[in-house]
Parts: structure tokens; sequence; C-alpha cells
């Protein structure tokens, strides 16, 4: 049987292949941005990686997220802010202009992740830490912030790669 984490674990390996999937596009394909208003595909992985830097980094570990002013120059992204809240106008400005520097940071961010999740027990699943005006559990923030929300995301990625004549994420696996 597994525990609490390990299957937390699985989860969001799978959401993180299907971001490194999308990763994988041409630039005017994961820039790409229908007319009648949507995010990108590239503003889709900077969010969601920069969430998953706040969420992990400075909210459950109580630490420095590893975004900063070198990364945000390596990529051509802003050195502040995650999208919440954007006007589609702002999002259209989220441009990544190096997208393996970008998935350097990705991938940083990921092993971080993982690094932390493997000195967890599910007890620790349980410690609250502060959230804006009230408080949630590891196990709260990384459901509702990282997988629920990040699988969102995959959603909308592959409605605009539908959008464009692209195969769904991860159909390399058979997952649709």
């Amino acid at each position: 049987m597994s525990t609490a984490v390990e299957t937390i674990k699985r989860m969001l390996d799978f959401a993180h292949r299907a971001m490194a999937d999308a990763a994988t596009g041409e630039h005017e394909q994961m820039h790409f941005v229908p007319d009648f208003g949507s995010h990108s595909m590239a503003w889709c992985l900077w969010h969601t990686v920069r969430v998953e830097d706040l969420i992990i980094n400075r909210i459950i570990r109580h630490e420095s997220p590893i975004w900063n002013e070198e990364w945000a120059e390596k990529t051509g992204l802003p050195v502040e802010g995650i999208g919440n809240p954007q006007t589609d106008e702002e999002a259209k400005g989220i441009i990544i202009s190096d997208i393996e520097a970008f998935k350097q940071y990705q991938l940083t961010v990921w092993e971080t992740t993982s690094a932390y999740l493997d000195t967890l027990s599910d007890a620790d699943l349980a410690q609250e830490n502060p959230f804006g005006d009230h408080t949630e559990t590891v196990s709260e923030s990384i459901s509702l912030h990282l997988l629920g929300h990040f699988n969102g995301h995959r959603g909308e990625m592959n409605y605009l790669r539908g959008m464009q004549g692209l195969p769904a994420l991860l159909t390399k696996e058979g997952v649709h």
C-alpha cells in the first residue's frame, strides 16, 4: 500500500512530465494565444514553476525561492510576479527568450521539491503554515496549489495544443 507522500510524489511526477513535454514546442507554438484571450503555454509553464518554487520553498520550507534576478536575466522573464493577477495583455508579455535556461530553472525547482518530499513522512503532511490570512497544511498546499492547479493548466495547454493541431501532452506515454 502506498503512503500519502508516495502518492503525492507520483502525482507530481506526472504533472512535471506533462510540463516537460509542453516545453518541447517551437517558440511560436509555445507563445500562441488565441484571439479570444487565454494564456500561452509559455505563460502556463512560467506560472506553474514559479508557483511551485514559492509554495515549496517560501511557504512550506520557509526558505528563499530559487527564482532570482539571475534566472530572470537568463530566461528573459520578469523578476517579480507569478502571474496572479494579470490581464490577458500582461500575460501575453510573458515571453521565454531562452527555453534551455528556463528548463534548467524548472528542473532545479523540481529537484528541490523532490528532495524535500523525500524527507517527509505522512505525519509531516499535517504541518500547518501561514498562507495569507489563513493557514494551510503541507498536504493542502501541495494538493491545492500544485497538483490540482497544475493539472488545470495542463488541460489549458492541451486545449492550446489542439487549436494548433499538436498532439496532447504525454501522448508518447499513452496518457491523454
